[in-house]
């Protein structure tokens, strides 16, 4: 696994060329923080002091970039309010989910105990974080991961699936469906194939609305319920897809372009933009983009060649 593809997925994804076929066989920067967090993104950026990611935020425009975290961490997502975000990071051999406000202060840990628990993504309504979890670590036979929901205070944690290997939840825009991806195996090449499925938000009626393919990951729900976007293999002629959560309108939303791949999608609150990890083939290096709602007008937001940047959120 190149650094490129390394530096593209979550700490369970990356553990998947082993495990599923066990299984299945407060720093800131110099300028000041910005004072509205409605114009903040956040992101990771690469540090060679912890050969991984730390969380970052910046503006919209890449200026003003505030350091969150100091431990290696990875996914984000802000809260409905934006007055808090939740992310997960290392400590020692697991990850946990933590919170801290726009400006690295207030963090305060959210869940405990052995494992893994990553990927956390709020409700709607900012009463709950959906987010993967398992006891084990991706390194211990057996592993493999199912989507749980946690109160925001951190009580009353909360097991939906138990059927596969499911990863990355997404809520839908009122907050009474998730999208998750379901990770099936991996092809002759050693890369992962996963399905994108829709459940209700108590776990029921868990389906298929994506048939697997190499490398689906990251789904997102826009803003207007219609769609879900997702990651496709980084090399696909078709980076970011699209698909109506009945399972019908498979089709491009941002393909991948002579000069960029794309991953990891996230449509803003009001759907107007996506914001998207664009790795540009000329450098070999990860970056952020933004597009308009429909995937055109490619702009870079966050360039730090030779330093890779990921994970983005807002």
């Amino acid at each position: 696994m190149n650094a490129m593809t390394r530096h593209r997925r979550s700490r369970t994804l990356l553990a998947l060329v082993g495990a599923v076929t066990a299984v299945l066989i407060v720093t800131t920067g110099a300028n000041a923080a910005p004072s509205c967090s409605t114009q903040q993104l956040t992101f990771g950026r690469y540090d060679p002091e912890l050969g991984d990611f730390s969380l970052w935020s910046a503006r919209l425009d890449g200026t003003h970039r505030i350091r969150l975290s100091r431990a290696v961490s990875w996914f984000s997502d802000w809260s409905p309010d934006r007055r808090t975000i939740a992310y997960d990071a290392l400590d020692g051999a697991d990850e946990h989910l933590h919170l801290t406000d726009p400006q690295g202060g207030h963090r305060r840990q959210l869940t405990f105990g052995p494992g893994i628990q990553e990927v956390p993504r709020w409700s709607p309504d900012g009463r709950l974080i959906a987010y993967d979890a398992s006891d084990l670590t991706p390194d211990q036979e057996g592993f493999s991961t199912s989507i749980w929901v946690i109160h925001a205070d951190g009580t009353r944690p909360r097991r939906l699936t138990t059927q596969g290997f499911d990863v990355e939840p997404d809520w839908s825009p009122d907050g009474r469906r998730i999208v998750f991806v379901r990770i099936t195996g991996v092809n002759g090449a050693g890369v992962q194939q996963a399905g994108v499925w829709v459940m209700d938000a108590d776990g029921s009626h868990q389906h298929q609305v994506a048939p697997a393919r190499t490398g689906a990951q990251h789904p997102d729900w826009s803003p207007d319920g219609r769609w879900i976007a997702f990651t496709t293999e980084p090399g696909s002629a078709e980076s970011i897809l699209r698909v109506h959560p009945d399972g019908t309108g498979l089709s491009s939303l941002i393909p991948a372009t002579a000069r960029y791949q794309f991953y990891k999608s996230v449509w803003s609150a009001d759907g107007d933009a996506i914001l998207v990890g664009c790795n540009d083939l000329h450098s070999h290096v990860d970056k952020i983009c933004r597009t308009d709602g429909q995937g055109r007008h490619v702009r870079l937001v966050i360039d730090e060649t030779p330093t890779f940047v990921n994970y983005p959120s807002w």
